[in-house]
């Protein structure tokens, strides 16, 4: 390598990697070739080459950088609305298994007829679920995204023979065992194809 072509090498150095992955070769190529055509006027090819560099790296650098900002922030909202959706499915997990076991023994399990026991029930075994699920996504787990669309799903069915039987459960349990469902499924399909595994729906 010449003492020129090394120059334009260090030259190259203030385009992005990335970029220079893709057209380091090709520009030396050039380079090579205009070197020989301007062979006798070193001063005003280098004053070009140099201006070019001057007016042409930093808005190759500022165009990386605005493509890994937003790849950067795209990716931290996903895993900020992942995390804010795990600790409110374990939450709300938690408050519908407690909820529907305390409305249960306040009504009298004993006089609960077979329908209304197995709703309460199916609205415990759907609370399990969303915590369980909760801490799946917390933790990364591959089996995150199956166990909480089991535990939306579960939880739906769970609420809808409530509302279908209307026992004892409160207002706002009903709207929390239906609402944060939904809005659960509606984030795991939103969230198809990222990067993130746990969220990731086949």
């Amino acid at each position: 390598m010449s003492v020129a072509e090394t120059v334009f090498a260090l030259l190259l150095r203030a385009y992005p990697a990335s970029f220079r992955a893709a057209y380091a070769h090709e520009m030396s190529l050039v380079f090579r070739d205009m070197r020989r055509v301007h062979r006798g006027s070193d001063a005003r090819f280098w004053a070009a080459i140099v201006w070019d560099v001057v007016r042409s790296a930093p808005a190759q650098r500022l165009q990386r950088s605005r493509e890994l900002f937003s790849r950067n922030n795209q990716t931290g909202e996903g895993t900020i609305m992942k995390t804010m959706m795990a600790i409110l499915a374990i939450l709300i997990g938690a408050i519908e298994m407690v909820n529907a076991l305390v409305e249960g023994r306040a009504a009298g399990m004993a006089n609960l007829d077979g329908s209304a026991f197995l709703a309460l029930t199916m609205v415990v075994v759907a609370g399990v679920l969303l915590l369980a699920s909760g801490i799946a996504l917390l933790r990364d787990w591959a089996a995150a995204v199956g166990l909480s669309q089991a535990a939306a799903v579960t939880c739906l069915a769970a609420f809808a023979l409530v509302f279908r039987l209307n026992p004892t459960l409160s207002i706002f349990a009903n709207i929390l065992g239906i609402g944060f469902p939904i809005a659960l499924l509606f984030f795991l399909r939103s969230n198809r194809g990222r990067g993130s595994r746990a969220p990731t729906m086949a």
